[in-house]
């Protein structure tokens, strides 16, 4: 089962510990974000598109173009695949939380997990002549590409996905 929150957000603090950057990402002020949502979803595959649809609509209603919308689309799926299996290895009772962060000019996701973590670094690059004919280990590559920023947090238990609309 799906549980889901909505909730309009105004004036939440800055979060702490980053430097400021020039992508506009960081310090982190959640009160540019005017749209807020919440999504709790067991450790299955099969809740990860009940969870895509409901953050999809977060970003159609902040601004997300449909050319924009696939790129969201594949990199969250590959976000929640990687809790869900990787991170949850499916255990049902484990819970993947997800919170979608939506602003007039972007959307900030964040899919954490409750699994051991792992160190991105660590992931070979699925380019790689030794790599190219495997059937997995591109979902990492996917998120960078396709978002203006990924940032793992927690070691490896939580990221950070953010996208411009403008």
């Amino acid at each position: 089962m799906l549980c889901l929150t909505f909730f309009r957000e105004m004036g939440l603090s800055e979060d702490a510990g980053h430097e400021a950057s020039a992508n506009g990402f960081w310090p982190l002020d959640r009160s540019t974000y005017t749209i807020r949502r919440r999504v709790c979803l067991p450790s299955t595959r099969r809740s990860i598109s009940e969870a895509v649809n409901v953050i999809l609509d977060v970003a159609r209603r902040c601004g997300c173009a449909s050319e924009q919308e696939a790129d969201l689309e594949i990199a969250l799926r590959e976000a929640l695949a990687n809790a869900v299996i990787h991170g949850n290895e499916e255990d049902e009772n484990k819970d993947v939380f997800v919170r979608c962060y939506g602003g007039s000019e972007k959307t900030l996701i964040l899919v954490r997990d409750g699994g051991a973590g792992f160190e991105p670094n660590e992931i070979p690059d699925p380019r790689g002549t030794d790599r190219v004919q495997l059937d997995h280990g591109r979902g990492l590559f996917l998120m960078r590409a396709l978002m203006d920023q990924v940032v793992y947090r927690r070691s490896g238990c939580e990221v950070l996905l953010f996208k411009r609309w403008s």
